[in-house]
C-alpha cells in the first residue's frame, strides 16, 4: 500500500511538473542548429568544493572555452550560454533558456565529489530512472541546487531532491530524443576519456531535473571528482581543462556531422519525392508485428543499434527476442510491441538489468513516428 501511494503521489509530481514545461516545448528551431552549453551551479550555489577549487568556476571556464571551440569550427552554430559569468541561475531557469531558443541539443557541464576521496573519473548522463546507486546519488546531489532557490517547493511542485520516494517519476518517464541524447553522451564519453586519459566512467542514465525539463536532445556532463585530490589538480590546470572541453568538442562534433548537418541540408534543399519515398521505406520495422495494422500508435522498446544486421541468436541481443528496421543505414533492434503505453513501460522496467539505456518508440501502421505525441494520444484515448 505505501508503494502504491508513493507511486501516485510521484505519478501527480510527474504532471505537475510536465505541465509546467512550455506548450512549444518539442518545437525545434527553423533556423541553423542551436546548442545550449549549461555551466552548472554559479553565483550563491558554488556546487562541490575542493581543497583549491570550486566547482562552479572549472564548470564555466569548461562551458565557455567549448562554446569557443565549436563557433571557430562550426560558426554556422548558434551557441546559447545558460550563463556567461559568476550568476545564479535557477534550475528550472536553465531549462527554460534551452526552450525558448528551441534548442537542438543541450550539454550541462559539472564537476563531481565523493565523500570517497579514491572516487575519479569522468562520466556523461542521460535522463533515466538511475542505471545504477552511484548514479542516482549523482543525481541527487545535483538537484539538491533547487534548495538554494526561493520558493523552491511551489516552483518543484513538491519535488524533495533528497527523498528516493521523489525518484520514482522517472521509473515513469524516459526523455524525448532519448536515441540522439545516448549517442551524443557515448560520443562526448570517449572522447573525453581519449583526450583526458581519466578512468572511464561510462554513460549512465540518472533523474537529473534539469534534463527532464529540457525539450531536446540532452545530456550532462561530470567531467571529474573534485574531491579527489590528483583530479582536482588536473581539473583546475589549463591542460585539464583543454583536454576536457576538446574531448568534448570532438564529441559534439562526431553528433553534429551526424545531425546537425543533416538538418543544414535539409534546410537548403528539400528533399525529392524519390529522396521522402526511400527515407520513409527505412523507417519501417522489418519483421513487423501483428499490432503494426492498427491505426493505434503501438509502442516498443528499442534496445541496441547495429551497423550490421544481427542474426536472431546473436550475443548482444541477450537472448531477447527482437525485431529490428532500418533508419540511418542502420539496424535498430527493438523489443516487445503493444498499443498499451503502459505494458511497454513496464516491460522495459523489467529489462532494464540488461539494457540499461533501452528507451520507448512509437509506430503507426509500422511507420515510425514521435512517441510523445504518441503516447499523448494513448493517454487521451484512455480517457
Amino acid at each position: 500500500m505505501k508503494r502504491i501511494r508513493q507511486t501516485a503521489i510521484a505519478i501527480l509530481s510527474l504532471l505537475l511538473l510536465t505541465a509546467a514545461m512550455p506548450n512549444t516545448a518539442f518545437a525545434r528551431s527553423k533556423g541553423g542548429f542551436t546548442l545550449v552549453i549549461d555551466a552548472g551551479h554559479g553565483g550563491n550555489d558554488p556546487g562541490a568544493i575542493g581543497r583549491k577549487a570550486k566547482e562552479k568556476t572549472i564548470n564555466l571556464n569548461v562551458a565557455l572555452a567549448l562554446g569557443k571551440m565549436i563557433n571557430d569550427a562550426y560558426p554556422e552554430v548558434n551557441i546559447v550560454y545558460t550563463r556567461k559569468n559568476d550568476k545564479t541561475v535557477p534550475l528550472v531557469e536553465r531549462a527554460a533558456i534551452a526552450n525558448r531558443a528551441k534548442a537542438d541539443l543541450f550539454i550541462s557541464i559539472h564537476t563531481n565529489a565523493s565523500k570517497s576521496r579514491k572516487a575519479r573519473g569522468c562520466e556523461t548522463f542521460t535522463l533515466g530512472s538511475g542505471s545504477s546507486a552511484e548514479a542516482k546519488k549523482a543525481a541527487m546531489y545535483e538537484n539538491e541546487a533547487i534548495l538554494l532557490e526561493d520558493n523552491f517547493k511551489e516552483t518543484y511542485k513538491g519535488f524533495d531532491p533528497r527523498s528516493t520516494e521523489s525518484y520514482i517519476i522517472f521509473e515513469l518517464i524516459r526523455s524525448h530524443d532519448m536515441e540522439k541524447s545516448i549517442h551524443c553522451a557515448e560520443a562526448i564519453q570517449k572522447k573525453m576519456v581519449g583526450r583526458s586519459k581519466l578512468l572511464n566512467r561510462g554513460v549512465s542514465n540518472a533523474g537529473f531535473l534539469v534534463l527532464h525539463r529540457t525539450a531536446m536532445p540532452s545530456i550532462l556532463v561530470e567531467l571529474g571528482f573534485i574531491s579527489n585530490t590528483t583530479e582536482e589538480q588536473f581539473l583546475i590546470s589549463k591542460n585539464g581543462q583543454k583536454a576536457l572541453t576538446q574531448g568534448i568538442f570532438e564529441g559534439f562534433s562526431a553528433y553534429y556531422k551526424q545531425y546537425g548537418a543533416a538538418k543544414k541540408t535539409t534546410q537548403a534543399a528539400p528533399p525529392s519525392k524519390k529522396q521522402e519515398k526511400r527515407e520513409t521505406t527505412e523507417a519501417i520495422a522489418t519483421a513487423p508485428d501483428d499490432v503494426n495494422d492498427t491505426e493505434a500508435p503501438v509502442f516498443k522498446i528499442q534496445i541496441l543499434a547495429s551497423d550490421k544486421k544481427l542474426a536472431a541468436k546473436d550475443k548482444q541481443l541477450k537472448g531477447l527476442k527482437a525485431d529490428y528496421y532500418k533508419e540511418n543505414g542502420l539496424y535498430k533492434y527493438t523489443h516487445g510491441a503493444s498499443t498499451d503505453y503502459n505494458e511497454i513501460a513496464a516491460l522495459r522496467k523489467k529489462i532494464a538489468p540488461k539494457f540499461s539505456k533501452a528507451f520507448i518508440i512509437a509506430f503507426r501502421n509500422g511507420k515510425k513516428i514521435n512517441t510523445q505525441e504518441a503516447i499523448q494520444e494513448f493517454k487521451r484515448n484512455k480517457k
